[in-house]
């Protein structure tokens, strides 16, 4: 009796028992019309999106009227999904101008949203939604933004505005700049006390070379010379310069 138990035990061993095959996953997908283009982003896994472009992260489609399109997940299923018509109106801005930015006042819809502009193309990962105004401070380069009016899951036409940057800042100069003179060299040695990126140095108005030392070696002049030595501060702006004459 238990040799016929044992049989039957390894002979169910042997043939296994098949697990239900995993479930194939759906698109999890991020959709956003803006004026006329249809934005599409994955949350989950990767994706292909029907007549779309991709763009980056983004499947892109300009489509100005009610549409729908399939997407499908890399391994997975497909999903249909639709997006209504685009809208036709747009906000109107009001902006005013203080010494930090500008304040700026939307009109025509209930919220809005804006963007910052990068290389002519607005950013949808830094969106910040507003209701009917917002300040933007200005910075040491101009800033372009996109305002788009949304209403449900719509939003118009971006409306683009810019703000002009505030005055740089004042970029203190070396010290102490001194010429020393070695076997063939010459060596321009400086004393510099705030923060900085790196230093530049001029021989008759052109640049001849970039440091973050506080010395730099030159072959000897054989006529007289001007050098002069620039810094740029951790922002990359500039200072005026010092310049030291070299007579041989």
């Amino acid at each position: 009796m238990k040799k016929g138990l044992l049989l039957i035990t390894l002979f169910s061993a042997g043939c296994g028992i098949k697990a239900n095959p995993e479930v194939l996953k759906e698109p999890e997908v991020w959709i956003r019309r803006i004026g006329d283009r249809v934005y599409v982003k994955s949350l989950s896994g990767e994706v292909r999106v029907r007549e779309f472009e991709r763009r980056g992260s983004y499947w892109v489609k300009e489509n100005r009227e009610a549409f729908c399109f399939s997407v499908e997940r890399v391994g997975g299923k497909s999903r249909k999904f639709c997006v209504e018509g685009r809208l036709e109106e747009r906000p109107s801005l009001s902006v005013k101008e203080d010494k930090d930015g500008i304040e700026l006042r939307a009109f025509g819809f209930d919220s809005y949203r804006i963007y910052p502009v990068k290389e002519e193309n607005i950013d949808l990962e830094e969106a910040k939604d507003f209701r009917d105004r917002v300040h933007i401070e200005r910075d040491y380069w101009e800033r372009c933004f996109a305002i788009t009016g949304v209403k449900g899951p719509l939003e118009s036409d971006p409306v683009k505005l810019c703000v002009k940057p505030k005055l740089p800042p004042l970029v203190k100069d070396v010290e102490d700049l001194e010429v020393r003179v070695g076997e063939g060299k010459l060596y321009l040695v400086w004393f510099y006390r705030d923060e900085y990126r790196e230093f530049v140095v001029y021989e008759k108005g052109k640049e001849v070379g970039r440091t973050v030392g506080y010395s730099f070696e030159l072959p000897l002049p054989k006529d007289r010379t001007t050098f002069t030595v620039k810094v740029i501060n951790p922002l990359g702006f500039e200072s005026k310069g010092v310049s030291i004459d070299y007579s041989p």
